[in-house]
């Protein structure tokens, strides 16, 4: 009889032992995560919301949402006066399996209509590189690629709102970016996209794709320092039956203190981008195929919650006149204070004035809340 208790007793401890392991099994690999968690995507919402107000040559100007605005050559996107909506976003991301990874982002600018902002596939089973298919914020330059919950000010470079509109650039497409073995992180991408891009692209033709390169590359300056230098380049049938080019280059620089100063964030961020459009269907002037200009922000952490910022946009080319594409040269400043209590939430205060063709001028003072909720991936660095 000993022995028959001896082996009751055996696997009585032997099944108290398996019960972590058979939890873990049951778990989908002791990841703290269900099975049916592991097959859901990763869910997120984000909102942003906008009360200011807004003076066009010295007389406020209605809410946005009204259309009755002042149009006025050369002027930058603008809120207007009241309160508002500026953007709602839901985004899923998840592991399709091992070898594909997808994402999507739906967009209602204001309160009314939903878009696809983004939606693509990326593989990820090739060493050292990336396959993205779908529709895709399309990594021309520094700006293009960030969310706009996740800009430094409230509005886009006024230079990137004249060439590619207020949403970018942003088409269905085919990518690849591949890490160059160099000593340094250095990536370079070449694609095409539907050349559905209205401002530089959007000739309507079946074969007028956009094509696009870009190569990026991170640089350790120090401990504390590092620079992101990129160029890009896109060219494509455009809407006057000709072909448009358009290059861009762009540096940042980050920096971070130590030890106690570690939250004395520094980041400067500098692009250019210059548009070039050929084609006979309009009666355009050299000046009206053409526009160039830059942008500079500079952004500083006083602590881990609270920073300060400000950019200056030049948009239009030396001699513009009121007949080229900006309707003559555009210079901007702006000047913003962020409060961000969690990665969750942040409010932001921006000043603005525009200095516009004709010696018109916007000025405005907006304010910003901005939150999300849910499982919101990490932006890029």
């Amino acid at each position: 009889m000993q022995l028959p208790i001896r082996l009751a007793i055996l696997s009585l401890l032997g099944g108290i032992l398996s019960l972590p392991s058979r939890a873990m099994a049951a778990d989908g690999g002791g990841g703290g995560q269900s099975f049916i968690s592991a097959m859901n995507p990763g869910i997120s919402a984000n909102g942003l919301f906008l009360a200011g107000v807004e003076s066009d040559d010295g007389t406020i100007q209605p809410a946005s949402w009204t259309g009755k605005s002042q149009a006025l050559a050369g002027k930058g996107e603008t809120y207007g006066t009241g309160i508002s909506v500026q953007e709602m976003e839901v985004q899923l991301t998840a592991a399709v399996d091992p070898y594909f990874k997808a994402n999507m982002v739906l967009s209602i600018p204001g309160t009314e209509g939903i878009g696809v902002e983004e939606g693509n596939v990326t593989m990820t089973a090739v060493p050292h590189l990336l396959l993205n298919i779908g529709k895709i914020k399309e990594p021309f330059g520094r700006e293009n690629m960030t969310h706009t919950h996740a800009l430094l000010t409230i509005d886009r470079a006024l230079i990137s709102q004249k060439v590619f509109g207020s949403e970018g650039l942003n088409d269905v497409g085919i990518n690849a970016q591949y890490m160059l073995p160099l000593p340094w992180y250095s990536q370079f991408t070449l694609g095409f996209d539907a050349g559905q891009n209205d401002v530089v692209l959007g000739s309507g033709n079946a074969g007028g794709l956009g094509y696009l390169a870009h190569w990026k590359n991170l640089i350790d300056l120090s401990d504390n320092y590092s620079a992101e230098i990129g160029v890009s380049g896109l060219t494509g049938l455009d809407d006057i039956g000709g072909r448009s080019v358009v290059g861009g280059a762009d540096i940042t620089v980050k920096g971070h203190g130590s030890n106690h100063h570690q939250w004395n964030r520094l980041i400067w961020q500098n692009e250019f981008i210059y548009a070039n459009k050929t084609g006979s269907r309009a009666n355009l002037s050299t000046d009206d195929r053409q526009l160039g200009g830059f942008y500079s922000t500079l952004e500083y952490s006083l602590t881990r919650v609270f920073w300060l910022g400000g950019r200056f946009d030049l948009v239009g080319l030396p001699g513009a006149t009121e007949k080229s594409w900006n309707g003559g040269q555009t210079l901007a400043g702006t000047a913003i204070a962020v409060l961000a209590p969690t990665e969750f939430s942040s409010f932001r205060v921006q000043a603005q004035r525009q200095f516009l063709p004709g010696g018109h001028t916007a000025d405005s003072v907006t304010g910003q809340l901005n939150f999300v909720i849910g499982v919101h991936p990490a932006h890029s660095y």
